[in-house]
């Protein structure tokens, strides 16, 4: 019997080779964008947030999150202003340019994750529904463990 341990690590290496994570011509052929990029203009697609906001979405650092924001906007998808609430802030929010980007990328991904969902037996589908929302607490519960450990 195949060890679990060395059955997930091998799909979640292949996944995200597969999923476009390693190489960024793969993450959405055609429109010239990271994965990071990706998932930031999908996050920005429910409206306007505040950098730092972006950035623990994404779990990406603050140097991470200002370099990503800044390559959206030379790439004029992304524009960035003071909070005025709170001036030490900057709200992030995609331009009517990148909101047509961001609409192809959800519809690249539904299209490319509904192939996959659909390439499953049902049981399967239910299968993987359950084992990566079951996956997904387990990481949850270690980062927010991880995070009280560290005082951030």
């Amino acid at each position: 019997m195949p060890d679990p341990y060395e059955t997930l690590d091998a799909a979640m290496g292949r996944f995200l080779g597969m999923r476009g994570v390693l190489d960024p011509t793969q993450a959405v052929p055609g429109l010239g964008l990271s994965m990071s990029e990706a998932m930031a203009m999908r996050q920005l697609s429910d409206g306007a947030q505040t950098q730092q906001d972006l950035g623990a979405g994404l779990s990406l650092e603050k140097s991470t999150i200002s370099r990503l924001v800044d390559g959206m906007i030379r790439k004029g998808w992304a524009e960035k202003s003071r909070d005025p609430h709170n001036r030490r802030y900057q709200i992030v929010r995609l331009t009517p340019e990148g909101k047509q980007v961001a609409h192809q990328v959800a519809d690249v991904f539904h299209r490319r994750h509904a192939r996959w969902f659909a390439a499953l037996t049902a049981h399967e589908q239910d299968a993987l529904t359950v084992g990566l929302t079951a996956l997904l607490r387990a990481i949850d519960k270690e980062s927010a463990a991880e995070s009280g450990a560290t005082g951030t």
